[in-house]
């Protein structure tokens, strides 16, 4: 235990001799999460830019687009005078969505025949697009469910309740579970907190470990190793902790999760993927090369952990390589669900057991990789740049 004071002593003065690495530990997740929450800060898409083009011309066709402009979703920008203008305008990102009201509208579901109005959306983008369909869509069954029931009323000289109880005979209800609103920042920002948390945690304990490699492959190396390990997880999860309560009274973030739980998944993924970064710095043995690798895996490991997209809609073979070689499979989606549906531990413990799992594979196997790599006698070359490193020539 004395040994193991003394090396996190080291690490705390080291650390306060880097003002990057102080930044790193400090500020960099609360930063990021900040910015990164504030630009999913609204709750939905809204005031998105359509074009309409009637060539209806009646009061029905009237009250459908004043149906759209009084959405707080929609704004009517454009008025388009025929299909190539309409077309066009969504083609040179004027707006996001046409309305294409067809004529005699009103003659013909007054008759009795079949009329459609077609919505044009702009799949390019999925998330305006998405929103934009599905508000359309509420609107046009709503304007629709109105005329039927009035044509029931009017045939029938029925009363308004009856004729509504015809035209709906069936309907259907729902109820949105955790997030009623769905809100993005709520599906997105914890995904986006884990995410911060492995990279700084590679990049923190890369410049703590380079630092002074054979100096701790030679002795006491699961010591030295440990305390640079703690110093940096333990601040890095303190600063995400209090981030947390942060957004969740500024943006309205949604927090009924089990913290206990997820403080327990926060230190063992911390202590696993300290494992991928010991040994990544034995591989690289330098800082830019174990950055170059570090950064270019944080997009791949993020998309493949099962977070953005359900990891059993991806190939098999993927699926069992990312969960071979990488934790934030096991720890990016339970998390998010920790804090938002208030996970109990039954329901994570398959999570957990992979986490340890893995930290009983891969411990062993960075740390011999690692005495193996900085444990042989240095070449003049390397005596010269750990020095260099230890003086502080080489910064963060």
């Amino acid at each position: 235990m004395e040994l193991f004071l003394r090396s996190l002593q080291e690490e705390i003065e080291f650390m306060c001799k880097k003002p990057g690495l102080i930044i790193l530990l400090f500020l960099a997740i609360p930063v990021l999460t900040i910015w990164f929450g504030g630009a999913y800060y609204h709750e939905y898409v809204n005031d998105v830019g359509i074009a309409v083009l009637d060539e209806d011309n009646t009061s029905l066709s009237r009250n459908v687009i004043q149906y759209f402009d009084d959405s707080e979703r929609f704004n009517v920008k454009y008025y388009a005078a025929n299909r190539a203008e309409l077309q066009n305008l969504i083609d040179q990102r004027k707006v996001y969505m046409g309305l294409y009201i067809p004529p005699h509208l009103n003659d013909d579901i007054m008759s009795g025949n079949a009329s459609q109005i077609l919505i044009l959306t702009n799949g390019a983008n999925v998330i305006i697009g998405n929103n934009a369909y599905a508000g359309a869509a509420e609107i046009i069954q709503t304007v629709s469910a109105g005329i039927e029931m009035k044509m029931i009323a009017g045939k029938g000289s029925l009363s308004e309740s009856t004729a509504r109880n015809m035209a709906l005979s069936f309907n259907f209800t729902d109820r949105m579970l955790y997030d009623s609103k769905l809100a993005y920042i709520n599906y997105l920002i914890y995904g986006f907190i884990a995410v911060f948390f492995q990279q700084f945690m590679l990049s923190a304990l890369a410049t703590m470990i380079l630092r002074n490699p054979e100096s701790t492959a030679k002795e006491h190396t699961v010591i030295k190793l440990a305390a640079k390990v703690v110093l940096a997880s333990t601040l890095l999860m303190a600063t995400g902790g209090l981030v947390i309560g942060y957004i969740h009274k500024k943006f309205n973030v949604i927090f009924s999760g089990n913290v206990k739980l997820a403080l327990l998944m926060s230190i063992l993924f911390s202590i696993a993927i300290s494992c991928a970064a010991i040994l990544l710095c034995a591989i690289t043995k330098n800082k830019t090369k174990f950055s170059q690798v570090s950064y270019m895996l944080s997009l791949p490991t993020f998309l493949t952990c099962g977070y953005v997209w359900p990891a059993d809609q991806m190939p098999e073979l993927l699926m069992r390589g990312v969960k071979l070689l990488w934790p934030l499979i096991y720890f990016a989606r339970p998390f998010d669900e920790i804090m938002i549906k208030g996970l109990t531990f039954v329901t994570v413990r398959q999570n957990v057991i992979n986490l340890v799992l893995y930290i009983i594979v891969f411990m062993p196997l960075s740390l011999l990789v690692f005495k193996k790599r900085f444990g042989t006698n240095q070449s003049p070359n390397n005596i010269v740049s750990q020095k260099a490193y230890t003086k502080g020539q080489i910064n963060l």
